[in-house]
């Protein structure tokens, strides 16, 4: 008896590629929707069913189909059994949004363990049938099986909407990786994938309509997927009320290509040819994050005080971080590579890379159309370690020297990184750092340094802003302050006379603020004003980035990790600000090195007068 001695049983034949390296339930059941809509589909029907029976009264219905209808052209019989080889599929030129001809058997075998398909060019009665059972691939089972005549069955038919003359329909049974156990679980958790995905289709009129069922019966909750743009530009969209119907964000950035958010990028293919590649950015408008804009109602239902990220909106932008990648008009990938994770003001940017197929190999785009690895993989780049004290110029000519393919993706990073980024983020600080939420951060801080301020008055002779007040009014110190707020540190009028009345109710002579000083070494500077000693945060300095901004953000939603790690970061920032100081010292000549010695002291004396200021309340008391 001669043996057969296979290089692959079939059985590591199935789990590789049940392992196929699928995301999601979503994004498996998205490789679907890509077939019917490369086939010509206006309206893509997904629909998950539920058994009508449960172990007992208190389980929830399971799921127990998963199927795909379209509309599009249908597959002949040579077509249709190509259609469940793996590797073997029809679509492998560059110009639609498929990839390699793997998406209908990878997708289908990763969730279930039987893949049944009928396609039809002359009406679904006679669709022709053919299906892959795992259980006949483990036994042993080398080919799909030939098509025959079967028409869709009458419970899917009574079920669709989109039967024509001609479609596809796909079903998933036996299904034992999928993650949800309900159907508008289901679908809930894939709607928001499928709008972003799809988002550019659906805007331009192509329907995928998502139905929920219970035995053949559809339930309550069918409609169709709504656009969810990651750059808010859209609408109607996905969007909670009131950006279902505007756009939330605004284009951001000049452009180069007469667009306002746009540039453009020519990029050389595999095949030698230049083709364009278009980064989009935006950024939130002052109403998704303010209350108080003009002409712009907050909704009711949401409390005016309640942090923008905490609004239905703000929440919505939560889950759709990173940078969105966009091939053939379909996403491959969100990717937070981009993005600070500990970070909330994060939300509140989109930026897009567009590039077409026959880019695919520079990018690095996957077999399963869910990411571009070699794009990717640049999110950490850091050009400045790798050019070795060379400038920006020098070292992008070293590269195209040396001829590395990489080059033009890494002039794209740069432009996200060093260009976009940076300014994206600046910006939505402005945006909001008049506001009273933003401020309540510093009150704690300005009530300490208040009684502090009070205390040292008793002990000590005048300060230069107490001798100031003598010689105005209020509304002289009033008209000084609007002045020093509006034109030297960019507040609104409006912000400006709510930040001046609410220290005058307060009764504060001392006020911290942030301000843009580029031009400044110093990363605070001291503005004298009668009665009012104001200190500003200067945001353009690496120690406000390195120390304040990561102390002082929000915490919601961080983890307990990344809290723990943002204390590391600050404190080390901290630590080399003494350093320098040292240094500072140290590169003095010998009187001016003792008189900032003595500086040093001094400002040390009132520092603990100040840090202190909790334990003389205390005593005070006593």
């Amino acid at each position: 008896m001669t043996s057969k001695y296979s290089i692959v049983t079939s059985d590591l034949t199935v789990k590789a590629l049940q392992d196929s390296g699928y995301k999601s339930t979503a994004h498996a059941i998205a490789e679907l929707i890509d077939n019917g809509i490369e086939a010509g589909a206006d309206l893509v029907e997904l629909f998950v069913v539920e058994s009508t029976d449960r172990p007992s009264q208190r389980s929830r219905h399971r799921v127990e189909k998963i199927a795909v209808l379209d509309n599009g052209s249908g597959m002949d019989p040579e077509t249709l059994r190509q259609s469940l080889r793996f590797g073997a599929g029809t679509r492998q030129q560059r110009k639609g949004i498929g990839r390699f001809g793997v998406g209908l058997p990878n997708s289908s075998i990763s969730q279930c363990d039987r893949v049944d398909v009928w396609s039809w060019t002359n009406g679904p009665d006679n669709a022709l049938h053919t299906y892959l059972d795992l259980t006949e691939v483990r036994g042993g089972l080398e080919e799909v099986p030939e098509p025959k005549l079967d028409g869709v069955p009458d419970e899917w038919q009574a079920l669709a909407e989109g039967l024509g003359t001609s479609g596809t329909l796909v079903q998933w049974t036996q299904l034992e990786r999928v993650q949800w156990r309900g159907a508008e679980a289901t679908l809930a958790n894939t709607e928001s994938l499928i709008g972003r995905i799809y988002r550019r289709l659906i805007a331009e009129g192509t329907r995928i309509k998502l139905v929920p069922a219970r035995g053949w019966a559809p339930l309550p909750g069918v409609r169709d997927a709504r656009p969810n743009d990651p750059l808010y530009l859209m609408s109607p969209s996905a969007t909670p009320a009131p950006f279902d119907t505007k756009p939330m964000f605004r284009p951001f950035g000049a452009g180069n290509v007469g667009e306002i958010g746009v540039e453009r990028f020519m990029v050389h293919g595999a095949d030698g040819n230049e083709y364009p590649v278009f980064v989009r950015s935006s950024i939130a408008v002052d109403a998704a994050r303010r209350p108080d804009i003009g002409g712009e109602e907050w909704p009711k239902a949401v409390s005016p005080s309640l942090n923008p990220g905490e609004a239905p909106w703000g929440k919505h932008a939560a889950k759709n971080l990173g940078i969105s990648l966009i091939r053939a008009n379909r996403e491959l990938d969100l990717d937070t590579g981009w993005t600070n994770s500990y970070d909330p003001v994060e939300r509140w940017w989109g930026v897009e890379i567009d590039f077409p197929p026959a880019l695919d190999e520079v990018f690095g785009v996957t077999n399963n159309k869910q990411a571009a690895t070699i794009f990717s993989d640049l999110a950490h780049f850091n050009w400045r370690e790798e050019a070795a004290g060379l400038t920006w110029d020098e070292f992008r000519e070293q590269l195209r020297e040396e001829g590395d393919r990489r080059l033009p993706l890494i002039e794209i990073v740069y432009h996200i990184r060093e260009k976009l980024l940076g300014k994206l983020r600046s910006d939505l600080a402005d945006q909001t750092r008049g506001t009273r939420a933003n401020r309540k951060r510093h009150e704690d801080v300005e009530t300490k340094a208040e009684e502090a301020v009070k205390r040292r008055r008793v002990e000590t002779k005048p300060s230069f802003t107490d001798t100031l007040a003598e010689q105005v009014t209020e509304e002289e110190s009033k008209e000084i302050q609007l002045e020093n707020l509006v034109e030297t540190h960019k507040y609104t009028p409006a912000d400006a006379q709510r930040i001046i009345e609410e220290s005058i109710q307060q009764g504060k002579h001392v006020r911290l603020l942030t301000s843009r000083n580029p031009d400044s070494p110093a990363f605070f500077n001291i503005d004298y004003i009668p009665n009012l000693l104001q200190v500003t945060l200067n945001q353009d300095h690496p120690v406000y980035a390195d120390l304040i901004a990561v102390l002082d953000g929000d915490i919601d939603g961080a983890t307990k990790e990344e809290l723990a790690e943002r204390l590391r970061s600050a404190a080390g920032a901290f630590k080399l600000l003494l350093m320098s100081w040292a240094r500072f010292e140290d590169e003095l000549p010998d009187k001016p090195r003792e008189r900032a010695k003595k500086m040093r002291q001094d400002w040390g004396r009132i520092a603990s007068d100040f840090l202190g200021a909790d334990e003389a309340d205390d005593e005070d008391d006593e």
